[in-house]
């Protein structure tokens, strides 16, 4: 009995341990390099609908440091990006643009429901390292950010958007 308790002790603290692990995690955007790194850990250890979320909250982040830049009539650079998103954790960058936290919730909702309907009959919902399902809406994938930026007419001037190429 003993054993079986400290085995449960054992999974449970591990299972905690990994779900810290994602919220423990910095955008670091001292450099190009080191931003696609650093998106690259994310994708590792954020949930497939998380990854959707954080995405999202990455494309807006640019738009809206775009616009504002457009305001002040200057170009919206690779280092202004970078400045603006150095040292932020995945709670932070989902609630730049929306601190009422309201859009990534939703964002959040959506993700949830369509990985459940695109999940196999074995019930599972795609994991970390899984980017299943293909869908419209599109995570921290080049295409995705790509398309945004071609839409806004700002292909992501100087790679700021982590390897994406003009």
């Amino acid at each position: 009995m003993l054993k079986l308790a400290v085995a449960v002790l054992a999974v449970a603290l591990a299972s905690t341990a990994s779900a810290a692990k994602w919220r423990d995690l910095r955008v670091d955007g001292s450099s190009q390099e080191a931003f696609a790194q650093s998106l690259e850990t994310f994708k590792e250890e954020l949930s497939w609908a998380r990854r959707q979320v954080f995405g999202k909250a990455l494309q807006d982040i640019w738009v809206e440091g775009t616009k504002k830049a457009n305001a002040e009539q200057r170009e919206y650079t690779a280092v202004d990006y970078y400045r603006d998103v150095d040292g932020l954790s995945y709670e932070e960058i989902v609630t730049l643009t929306d601190p009422t936290g309201d859009t990534a919730k939703a964002r959040y909702r959506e993700a949830t429901l369509m990985a459940r309907r695109a999940a196999p009959s074995s019930g599972g919902v795609p994991g970390p390292a899984n980017s299943y399902p293909s869908t419209g809406i599109r995570g921290l994938d080049a295409p995705g950010l790509a398309q945004q930026q071609q839409q806004m007419g700002t292909l992501n001037p100087n790679g700021a958007l982590g390897g994406i190429q003009n």
